[in-house]
């Protein structure tokens, strides 16, 4: 039921019954395809990063058909209270230099030359949540590769 509504909360609206769908893929991910009538509606991508602070970070990642990020939701992580576990509210802060949605491109810090702002005190937390959110960009677009 958590991962429903975590599926229902980053993608557009569908009506297939998308938890039951899930397709691995390379790299021990999920793909989550949604349809709404029978047409394509999004893609949902289960990843993960091994380089946390703390270990595992666990994200689900929304796209839309176009590949923009319409969404994530953060299934697990062990990140220090305060600092890295505020990835949730941070990448996801409207209008910000750290708000991850609609993003079509591969992403990291602004320390490493990209865009996005890391949180403050957690560079290594936020870096591992860009590389998981990227990992599941790559699932997202061989997916759809391998759909046409």
């Amino acid at each position: 039921q958590a991962r429903v509504e975590a599926l229902a909360a980053i993608l557009p609206q569908f009506d297939n019954n998308i938890a039951d769908e899930g397709v691995p893929v390379d790299g021990g991910l999920t793909v989550y395809p949604a349809t709404l009538g029978g047409a394509p509606a999004g893609v949902a991508v289960e990843t993960f990063s091994d380089n946390g602070f703390s270990g595992r970070i666990t994200i689900l990642a929304g796209f839309a058909p176009d590949g923009a990020v319409t969404g994530f939701r953060v299934l697990q992580h062990a990140e220090t209270p305060g600092l890295g576990a505020r990835m949730g509210e941070w990448f996801g802060a409207e209008g910000t230099s750290h708000d991850i949605s609609g993003s079509t491109k591969e992403l990291s810090v602004k320390a490493d030359g990209g865009d996005v702002d890391a949180i403050t005190g957690a560079t290594i937390t936020s870096r591992a949540f860009l590389e998981a959110l990227n990992k599941a960009r790559v699932a997202y677009n061989d997916y759809q590769s391998q759909q046409k």
